[in-house]
């Protein structure tokens, strides 16, 4: 499979998880969608190759998030995934042990809303990089084709982005994000498991990088 597909798990059984996160050269597991422990992340680390970290708030409390994230990045995992609006002392903590563990930083910024003016995308990449991100993730919500150009054309101007567009017509922004400059993209298990808006299937995203020639 193309190791430019990180593929996103979640509300599934633990045991499923497992056997999915072998499978796969890059996951994400979705902490906050899984019934899981830091016992179960050990487990978890040992089966995946690559795997990134995220726990998204919501379900669980700040506490919670930061005792799973901070287990994952001690178990070994690839990156973790810290959200941009995070509370600083709780954002601190987690880059501070992933930085001593040489795990990479994603801090990812979403609004399921709409997508920023230019300005404002300027200043949440920027803060990110100092924040300590390797890598800065923008998911905001496509309500025009322009919206996806917007976005698009911020891989020409900054380094270490991962930058798409959710919903039906940002679909665009997923496929070609690796193609302009993207580690990667996130893509689903299957219909049945999409864990964002717009998102692709594993399947249909190799079939799109086969024909695109999108390369390892």
């Amino acid at each position: 499979m193309n190791p430019k597909i990180c593929v996103s798990i979640g509300k599934m059984p633990f045991i499923t998880c497992l056997k999915l996160a072998s499978a796969y050269p890059l996951v994400e597991v979705r902490l906050d969608l899984l019934k899981v422990d830091p016992e179960n992340i050990d487990v978890l680390s040992m089966q995946s190759r690559q795997w990134i970290a995220t726990c998204r708030p919501g379900t669980l409390t700040e506490r919670e998030r930061t005792v799973l994230l901070a287990a994952s990045i001690r178990a070994g995992a690839t990156y973790v995934d810290i959200e941009y609006e995070a509370a600083p002392e709780y954002r601190q903590t987690l880059i501070d042990l992933a930085k001593k563990l040489h795990c990479k930083v994603i801090i990812s910024y979403h609004n399921f809303n709409e997508t920023p003016n230019n300005t404002a995308l300027h200043e949440i990449i920027v803060e990110s990089k100092e924040m300590g991100a390797d890598y800065v993730k923008l998911a905001v919500m496509a309500n025009a084709f322009v919206d996806c150009a917007k976005i698009l054309s911020l891989y020409g101007k900054y380094d270490n982005i991962i930058a798409f567009c959710m919903g039906e017509i940002g679909k665009i922004t997923r496929i070609a994000a690796p193609l302009l400059g993207a580690k990667f993209t996130f893509a689903s298990v299957d219909e049945a498991h999409v864990t964002a808006s717009g998102q692709l299937t594993v399947s249909e995203m190799e079939t799109v990088m086969k024909i695109l020639k999108i390369e390892n």
